[in-house]
């Protein structure tokens, strides 16, 4: 399990980086939108609700007192990937936007719980 975790924070990073990039690109390219975008966008969202549960059975399961911040970055990703979820609809033409700053955003935030891991 420990290795599926480290696994899927590179997923994580990659994944998010690549839509959030995408998806900022789509903003200002039409041609770029697409279902694809979003299937992927979705996929590399829902690996950080994996990567969560993997994390907190690795860490219940070995007894691991995992550092604070570590866990206040997963659960900082985990709340970015909702608050876009409930937003979505608002920002009409913006929706773009908003998906490709938290793919970055949620990229960030893998990286740094990675380095603190």
């Amino acid at each position: 399990m420990r290795d599926l975790h480290g696994t899927l924070a590179w997923v994580i990073v990659f994944g998010n980086g690549l839509v959030g990039a995408w998806a900022l690109a789509a903003h200002r390219v039409p041609a770029l939108r697409g279902r694809l975008l979003w299937v992927l966008t979705g996929i590399a969202q829902v690996a950080v609700l994996a990567q969560a549960w993997v994390g907190a059975s690795v860490a219940m399961g070995e007894g691991i007192d995992v550092d604070a911040f570590h866990l206040f970055y997963g659960a900082t990703a985990l709340l970015s990937a909702g608050v876009a979820w409930g937003y979505r609809r608002q920002l009409g033409d913006r929706v773009h936007l908003l998906y490709g700053g938290v793919g970055l955003w949620i990229m960030g935030l893998g990286i740094r719980a990675m380095i603190l891991g």
